[in-house]
């Protein structure tokens, strides 16, 4: 899979933000009850590095829902799985996320306050 990122900026936490995710189903439009734990390396308003110990069936495009929590400010977004690399006994995801103009501000103000507390300690 190819991946190319022309956004604006991409934050990177200093500590990997714990999240979960499930898989969307598209042909039957339901998501897998059962999460699996991961962390967001670094994220924009258009996509998302994961790192996760659970492999995603890969086919190309897969969408997954991810749910996690900045500044106590809880985000749930689906998203669609657009590379993969295996490292020893982890997996890296890139995710191109699906948002709305809403969430899309909501997220960068969130990011911003982030940055702007970790920056002060």
């Amino acid at each position: 899979m190819r991946f190319r990122r022309q956004e604006a900026f991409r934050y990177q936490f200093g500590q990997p933000l714990p999240c979960t995710f499930r898989l969307v189903h598209n042909d039957e439009k339901y998501i897998e009850i059962e999460e699996k734990s991961a962390h967001i390396h670094d994220i924009s308003p258009h996509g998302m590095k994961l790192e996760t110990l659970s492999r995603i069936p890969c086919e190309h495009n897969k969408e997954i829902e991810v749910t996690f929590m900045l500044n106590d400010v809880p985000f749930r977004f689906s998203g669609k799985v657009v590379w993969e690399r295996p490292f020893v006994r982890t997996y890296y995801y890139g995710v191109r996320l699906l948002t709305s103009n809403e969430q899309e501000e909501k997220l960068i103000s969130e990011i911003k306050r982030h940055a702007a507390l970790h920056r002060q300690r």
